[in-house]
């Protein structure tokens, strides 16, 4: 890529929020509404400030670190051999992260378009598919995820709409009737599924008006906190607490349930899940191409192309491990939690005062 700003506000925007949202939104409902009940939305408000605050954090890398690529401040940081680590430590949580997200993915085709595909064809020909996206460059993927921004919210936004009128807005009441452990617990957990922010390190450097980030890093995490405090919303006026706890996916239900008035197709859910498959695939292309990004400077491959054809099998095992989708959310729910806590929080600490630190020197010598 010869042209090094070549991303527009637009871009960066219509990425992070893409990549944010994906098949998370499916089960976030049910996960909160087991946790804290009709507080859920409250949570879902705060874990965006969360996410924000940590989107904030690689903007200050990405600034103290003059805009260099993500492999770059690794190594200018923490040298060779620990940048290496770190690198492939990284690129084993995005592996991992897409290959969940892929299971996931799968099985809500399985249970309400495809239901007698095997699991294992889905997963080849979403892997394939994504392949195939990646080895073109980066402006290519900036490129799909502007177009696919309007396609997954414009449709999905209309139709939330009329899940307004068969809900009891009662439903989101009373609040703050749970202990603060559980608030921790689910707030915690929610900020789990606004994971996908860190695509900021792979466009950041990019961004062609760099004064410009900050106030799309505001944006698009109102677009997305909005987003997922509206989908909470209606699930719990539509469901009441109770019911939203055994369903399994309930904003599919949701959509599933809504009925338009006048509606001229008759079986238009098909339409809207056919449109969530590009909210997963959204996510996965984005983690998919930062994963071989940072496998390629890793390992000195030279190309995505190569380093994309190394994740493959990754992908594809982690993805078949668990044996049902009991076993996969119990499989997630154990490993999540470590990735999150060291990607989140301990990496991005680590590296603002390592930056830090090394900017003052700088000053120092120059002085």
């Amino acid at each position: 890529m010869k042209d090094k700003s070549f991303i527009n506000s637009y871009g960066l925007f219509s990425t992070i929020i893409v990549t944010v949202v994906g098949v998370g939104v499916f089960a976030f409902p049910s996960r909160l509404a087991s946790e804290v009940g009709t507080d859920g939305w409250l949570i879902t408000l705060a874990s965006g400030a969360i996410t924000y605050f940590l989107l904030y954090l690689i903007y200050k890398i990405e600034k103290i670190n003059d805009y260099n690529n993500f492999y770059s401040i690794l190594n200018n940081n923490f040298g060779d051999i620990m940048s290496k680590i770190f690198s492939i430590f990284f690129a084993t949580y995005t592996i991992y992260s897409v290959a969940i997200g892929m299971r996931i993915f799968s099985e809500v085709i399985k249970m309400y378009l495809l239901n007698n595909t095997p699991t294992e064809f889905i997963l080849i020909v979403m892997i394939l598919t994504g392949v195939y996206l990646v080895r073109g460059d980066l402006k290519a993927l900036i490129k799909f995820n502007e177009v696919c921004f309007w396609l997954m919210f414009i449709p999905v936004i209309f139709v939330l709409f009329f899940a307004t009128r068969g809900g009891d807005f009662t439903n989101i009441l009373p609040l703050m009737t749970h202990k603060p452990m559980n608030y921790i617990v689910a707030l915690t957990n929610s900020t789990y599924s606004f994971a996908g922010f860190e695509m900021a390190y792979l466009i950041f450097p990019f961004a062609s008006n760099k004064e410009k980030i900050p106030k799309v890093m505001k944006w698009s995490m109102i677009f997305i906190t909005l987003f997922y405090t509206i989908v909470m919303i209606l699930c719990l006026a539509f469901f009441t607490e109770k019911h939203l706890r055994t369903l399994l996916w309930p904003t599919i239900t949701l959509i599933r349930a809504i009925v338009i008035p006048g509606a001229f197709i008759e079986r238009w859910e098909g339409i809207i899940m056919a449109i969530w498959v590009i909210f997963y695939f959204t996510t996965f292309v984005n983690f998919y191409y930062f994963a071989a990004d940072t496998l390629k400077h890793a390992f000195n491959l030279g190309d995505v192309k190569v380093s994309s054809l190394l994740a493959v099998p990754f992908i594809y095992l982690i993805a078949l491990y668990p044996d049902n989708i009991v076993e996969l959310y119990t499989f997630e729910s154990k490993v999540t939690p470590i990735f999150s806590l060291i990607i989140f929080i301990v990496l991005p600490l680590l590296l603002l005062m390592l930056g830090r630190s090394r900017r003052r020197r700088r000053v120092q010598d120059e002085v």
